[in-house]
């Protein structure tokens, strides 16, 4: 079932890509408005969490540009280049629409969902009655100091060649520290103490949430699992090898550190 409503906010996105469009100042604007948004049909509608209105999403295949000058761009290239409040519903807006297109059918029963109707963002199965929500992929992120060196690491698999803090999805039945603790211990062979809650990140690529923490080393000496990490070392704040750009929480650990 597709949504007529008319949002105060309107995403189109072509494939995994957004339609974006230049304004005469030289920014750039995400929300691309139809020529009749109350005569579209919205694929997921939305409050956003700011208060600043409702938001619509819809999905355009093989169509070209709206009006001239609109393009499609990658949701990681517009972080710096729209204001903050449109690049967070156009995040939001792109896990919502990937969680319609890849669970539309029942993993119980294998019935196709419908949607539901009681305001709540979920789908539901009209057979066994189940109801399936957005996934949530939760994944802890840890800045690991000892004295006024920092720990970085370089994915084995990695395509972009920059050094990073250490990741992992939290398994099944694990607390957050929990989970800290072992990604340390199997990607680098250390064991670190007080852990401390840094900041989260929604991170829809396509749908995780990255919880941020801080370690200190406790013991041990790095030693790499050759299947997750290429190189790990520890690093002073005057020879950091190349770092991730500002997007992400990987950075604002960094840049934490930096500023301490």
């Amino acid at each position: 079932m597709m949504l007529s409503v008319n949002p105060t906010w309107q995403y189109q996105f072509g494939g995994d890509r957004l339609w974006v469009r230049p304004r005469g100042d030289g920014a750039t604007v995400a929300a691309v408005r139809p020529a009749d948004p109350s005569q579209t049909d919205w694929v997921e509608t939305f409050e956003a969490f700011d208060g600043s209105g409702s938001v619509g999403v819809t999905e355009i295949v093989g169509t070209p540009a709206l009006h001239p000058g609109d393009t499609l761009m990658e949701l990681r290239d517009l972080f710096d280049v729209v204001e903050p409040a449109a690049y967070a519903r156009a995040q939001r807006a792109f896990q919502l629409l990937h969680w319609r297109r890849t669970h539309r059918f029942c993993g119980a029963c294998g019935m196709q969902l419908v949607r539901k109707t009681t305001g709540e963002c979920a789908m539901c199965c009209p057979a066994c009655r189940l109801d399936w929500f957005p996934r949530l992929n939760p994944v802890v992120i840890t800045r690991i100091t000892r004295g006024d060196r920092i720990l970085l690491a370089r994915r084995a698999r990695g395509v972009l060649p920059f050094y990073s803090v250490i990741a992992g999805f939290v398994e099944a039945g694990e607390t957050l520290e929990h989970a800290v603790a072992r990604e340390i211990r199997e990607e680098v062979g250390l064991e670190v103490r007080d852990i401390r809650y840094f900041g989260s990140q929604p991170w829809p690529f396509p749908n995780n949430l990255m919880i941020g923490f801080t370690a200190e080393h406790a013991s041990g000496e790095i030693r790499v699992d050759v299947e997750e990490i290429g190189e790990a070392a520890w690093f002073t704040r005057d020879d950091l090898p190349p770092i991730p750009r500002p997007i992400s929480i990987s950075r604002w650990l960094i840049d934490d550190y930096l500023r301490a």
